[in-house]
């Protein structure tokens, strides 16, 4: 389906393929792998052995998660919002904005930051048609995931034309079926998104 969705609509890929997200994937992936080490003997000189006094241990304070961590443009970036972005980028092995050191926090905004300033840009600067077929655009693609077509349906179809272009006695060459299933399975999600949408519609003829 992946390919299928290449040919649906605009890609986002500008988010994926920043320098920041490279950069941050590379960092995290190297803190994740690195090895603790102990020493071979613990070092006990400024370590207090009164039974009556407690060690102290610093503990890494971490906010909630609706505290606001950064903004861009004025508009607020929640812990919550970091947490998450983070678990998906490290496969649920970071999952606390707090923990992380602060040149990879940095980073980290600065990849959340991206989209939004590029959907406030774009709202500033397209024009409402440009709007209208980004928002057409992004619809249809959530829709067309909904749809499931297997290779059955798209070799139905293919049979179809094969048999239409038979009858019209062209002499077009007609191309192997597994180099045009995908954009056929394309065409059969097209049909199926309009026509549930058209089913609904109510079109008055004047």
């Amino acid at each position: 389906m992946k390919k299928i969705f290449t040919f649906l609509g605009l890609s986002i890929g500008l988010c994926t393929t920043s320098v920041y997200a490279d950069d941050l994937k590379n960092s995290l992936t190297n803190m994740l792998n690195e090895k603790e080490t102990a020493p071979s003997m613990i070092n006990l000189d400024n370590v207090s052995l009164d039974p009556k006094e407690k060690p102290v241990q610093k503990a890494i304070k971490t906010r909630p998660g609706k505290a606001v961590i950064a903004t861009v443009n004025g508009q607020n970036i929640i812990k919550k919002e970091a947490d998450t972005y983070l678990k998906q980028r490290t496969q649920g092995k970071v999952t606390d904005f707090d923990l992380l050191p602060r040149d990879q926090r940095a980073r980290l905004i600065q990849e959340l930051a991206l989209p939004m300033v590029v959907a406030g840009t774009a709202k500033k600067e397209l024009s409402e048609e440009e709007k209208q077929a980004a928002y057409t655009r992004a619809w249809m693609q959530r829709e067309a995931r909904k749809v499931n077509v297997t290779d059955e349906q798209a070799m139905e179809l293919y049979n179809q034309l094969k048999k239409q272009a038979q009858e019209n006695n062209t002499t077009k060459l007609i191309p192997p079926f597994e180099s045009i299933k995908e954009r056929l399975k394309i065409q059969i999600i097209e049909k199926t998104v309009i026509h549930t949408l058209m089913k609904g519609a109510e079109i008055k003829v004047q």
